[in-house]
Parts: structure tokens; sequence; C-alpha cells
């Protein structure tokens, strides 16, 4: 298949006028120039008509060129100040201070809490209704209880969370190829009662898929707040480490971005203005 060309020919001939109107206005003063060195001797009255139509025509097309040029330039600079207003407000909410407790799925994320998330359909709008949509990974303000662990950080993919004290965590699942048929599934581990892990070590967990009609939510942002696909109650407990690395939590984005960048980007949407 050939691909279609980024701009029609229309387009580009408006995206080139400008280059254009730089040449046909570099031509015009050499043609001046060189006018002017062939006639200096004459005296005013002997000289040729320097304006005359084709040179008045080349004029004006160099004028409406620059004209177009400015106009192209100050679009240009229009829009690189709304990706740039956008971006901050993307980053504004991807990694915040939580504002609020807020009830993502089954888990209650407590006031003060740093978050890192990424939502695909945040689209830099100056305010959007607080959520957690796409959460990657959360230092929580204080010890949480999460899939019956207590908690000082977690991370969403893959499952796992940073130990707020010793803890026996029970039960313990591995990976048992026989079952399901020989497709193989996550078993409760009849060797392991219980998992002893300490202080700051990080506990894996299988997290299952939640099933939901693909095709029906297609290109469409998934459920936020209580109704959140995120049910830690779910998850099966592997094995306790600490030698993977830290749960990654970015600090809070700390940008001023643009001079006229609002300040609050949680609450209502604005009404639509046209952008």
């Amino acid at each position: 298949m050939i691909p279609a060309p980024l701009f029609s020919i229309p387009q580009l001939l408006l995206l080139l006028s400008p280059f254009l109107a730089m040449a046909l206005g570099a031509g015009l003063l050499l043609h001046g120039l060189l006018w002017w060195l062939r006639h200096r001797h004459l005296a005013a009255a002997q000289r040729p008509r320097f304006w005359r139509l084709s040179t008045t025509v080349l004029a004006l097309l160099v004028l409406a060129g620059g004209i177009w040029g400015l106009v192209l330039l100050w679009k240009m600079q229009q829009i690189s100040h709304q990706v740039e207003l956008r971006a901050h407000y993307r980053q504004s909410r991807e990694q915040f201070v939580l504002p609020q407790d807020f009830q993502y799925g089954e888990l209650v994320i407590p006031q003060g809490s740093l978050i890192n998330k990424y939502d695909a359909f945040d689209n830099g709008e100056p305010q959007r209704p607080l959520g957690l949509r796409g959460l990657r990974s959360v230092r929580f303000a204080q010890p949480v209880q999460v899939a019956g662990v207590w908690a000082t950080a977690m991370e969403t993919s893959p499952a796992r969370l940073e130990l707020a004290r010793d803890q026996q965590i029970s039960p313990v699942f591995h990976f048992d190829r026989q079952a399901n048929d020989g497709y193989g599934a996550w078993v409760q581990d009849p060797k392991r009662r219980h998992l002893a892990c300490k202080q700051g070590e990080h506990a894996w967990f299988e997290a299952p898929l939640i099933p939901y009609d693909i095709q029906a939510e297609f290109g469409k942002p998934g459920p936020d707040g209580p109704d959140a696909r995120f049910r830690p109650s779910q998850w099966a407990v592997t094995r306790c480490e600490s030698d993977w690395g830290p749960i990654k939590v970015e600090p809070a984005y700390s940008g001023t971005g643009p001079a006229d960048a609002q300040t609050q980007v949680w609450g209502p949407l604005l009404p639509d203005n046209g952008d």
C-alpha cells in the first residue's frame, strides 16, 4: 500500500510560500542593486522606471508571503504553547500527592500518598475529576493493608508490596505446569504454609486478569474509582525478597509550566472552548 502524503499540494504551497517569498525578496533586492549600479551615473530624470508592473507585482507577492510567514510563526507559537500546557497538566496528574482519601477498586488510598500513574485518556485538559486510572505505583502516607499485607508502598505491574513490618503471609502459591489440563496455573503450594517476610522486603503476588468485554470497551477509558478493576483480594502471594530493587515512585511533579498555567488540575472539567 502506498502511504498517503502528509500534505496536499495546496497545503505544501502554503507552508512553503514564506520561503518562496524570501527567495523572491532576495531576487528583488538583487535586481534593485543591479538597476542602481547600472544607472547611478544618470540623472534621476534620465533613469528608466524601476517600479514597473513586474516589479510591483513581485513586491506585492513578497509582502503577502512575509505577512503569511508571520501568521504561520504566530500559529506555530500558539501550538507549541498548547502542547507545553497540556504536557504540564498531564504530568501534574501523573506524579502527585493525593489530596484526599480515594477508593480505587477495593483499596482506599489515604490522603497524602505519593501517586505515580499514567492515563492514556488524559488529553491535558486544564482540570479533570480526581482519578487513579492507570495507577502504576504508590507510596502510602501511612501503612495500608493490601491483599491482607501491611505495606508502605505498592507497584501494580508486576504486583508487589513493600512490607511495613515483619509478617507471616499465607496462603502461598506456586505455578503448577500440570494443572488446568496441562496448561498450567497458579495453585496453592502444599509445601509452604506461609512466608515469613521481614520489614522492608517485597512480597510478590500473582494478580489474575479481571475479565471484561474488550470489544465493547475498546477505545474507551476503563472504570475508575470504586469501579476500577483493582482487586487485591484476588492476589496470590508467591515469594518475598529484597534483591530485586526498590519500588520506584517518582516524586511529585514540581514544574510550574507556562505563565498562564492553572495551579489547580483537579476538579470538574472546564467547558469546551473549542481547543
